[in-house]
């Protein structure tokens, strides 16, 4: 499974958070009980019993530090820049926590007598420390940083994991948002451009038929109807196989086609397998633009080359440009072509367009597997 479905698995499923949670904070437990037990650690000698709870309440007090300063200093104050406030409510937290730990060890070792006896014989100098009051204990903590230094070595690793893991999530919706903005474009791209191009090829397909060419335009009748059920119903999908992306092409460019007398229009397509995938109606905005601006005398041309070997599509047009037309290469298709080329296959592609002597120029390769 993906990292990203995996993050997203457990962001949206509470019962999943609420598990991962609390691992984690047994696991803190764990080590802290570890810790315990070390030769230089003031607790050397303490019955289990005491190091458990030693550790425990420990471990509870720097989660309910953690969960304070994550999910409401974090949040309301700091990313909202009350940076004043910010900083009064850590210092109030710290102090909070310091007292709440001090109190908790003075209580738990003052009611084990065995715990009492022990630092009497192996460690005096803290015993005494214990026994200058809660106060003067707290205010040595506090003003030796050895509090906070002891926060912010405990807490680097969930602080660490938990902005980690927010950053990527942020990073992720914020391309969730972009591909279901670009979605919107594209419907709306696609809104306009089905009545406007239905409405041409629906004339053209009329002339024909008063023409008497019957037989041409029923063709195109039968090509319409399949390019407008592809447009409307099957690019609503995220890829689609490159066979049907083929026909799309040939079956929007014969209807183009039908408005031209004069001008030479060209398509050839190489495959070496039916087997790869292609986002659709991807390339029909470069298709539109080359017949847009060309104009239909003898000498206009619109040559269309399409391939795709070793998973590498490769693309190109080249087609006159009518001398009384401006070209416009910033209009809404084109803009929602690149943004499609950067969603769908983002650093695999290579986009370039030219003007040279009234021919327009566009070549594009993708790197589709």
């Amino acid at each position: 499974m993906k990292i990203t479905s995996v993050i997203e698995k457990i962001y949206t499923n509470p019962y999943l958070r609420i598990m991962l949670h609390f691992f984690f904070w047994l696991f803190m437990f764990g080590i802290r009980l570890y810790l315990t037990n070390v030769s230089f650690n003031v607790y050397r000698g303490f019955s289990s019993e005491a190091y458990v709870y030693i550790s425990l309440s420990s471990t509870l007090l720097m989660t309910t530090f953690y969960y304070a300063f994550m999910y409401a200093i974090v949040p309301n104050l700091i990313l909202k820049r009350k940076y004043l406030l910010s900083g009064l409510s850590i210092l109030l937290l710290i102090i909070s926590y310091t007292i709440a730990d001090a109190y908790a060890e003075i209580n738990l070792i003052q009611n084990c007598k065995t715990c009492l006896s022990v630092l009497h014989k192996f460690n005096s100098n803290y015993e005494s420390y214990l026994n200058r009051g809660l106060i003067n204990v707290i205010l040595t903590r506090l003003l030796s940083l050895g509090t906070p230094m002891t926060l912010l070595f405990a807490l680097c690793i969930p602080f660490s994991i938990k902005m980690t893991l927010q950053a990527y999530r942020d990073k992720i919706r914020s391309l969730q948002l972009a591909k279901e903005n670009l979605q919107l474009e594209f419907s709306f791209l696609k809104s306009q451009f089905n009545p406007h191009f239905l409405f041409n090829s629906m004339n053209n397909i009329y002339g024909l038929i008063i023409s008497g060419d019957t037989e041409r335009s029923a063709a195109l009748v039968a090509r319409l109807s399949e390019f407008l059920r592809y447009a409307l119903y099957d690019s609503e999908h995220e890829v689609m196989p490159v066979e049907k992306e083929v026909k799309l092409l040939k079956d929007y460019i014969e209807l183009e086609k039908i408005r031209l007398n004069d001008a030479k229009v060209h398509f050839e397509c190489t495959l070496d397998n039916n087997d790869y995938n292609l986002a659709p109606l991807l390339l029909i905005p470069l298709i539109e633009n080359a017949f847009k601006y060309s104009s239909d005398t003898p000498a206009s041309f619109i040559h269309i080359s399409m391939s795709i070997l070793n998973g590498h599509l490769s693309f190109t047009i080249d087609n006159s440009i009518d001398p009384d037309k401006q070209v416009i290469t910033g209009g809404i298709g084109l803009c929602n072509f690149t943004k499609r080329l950067k969603l769908y296959y983002k650093e695999r592609y290579k986009y370039e367009v030219g003007i040279l002597n009234n021919k327009y120029s566009v070549n594009l390769i993708i790197q589709i597997t």
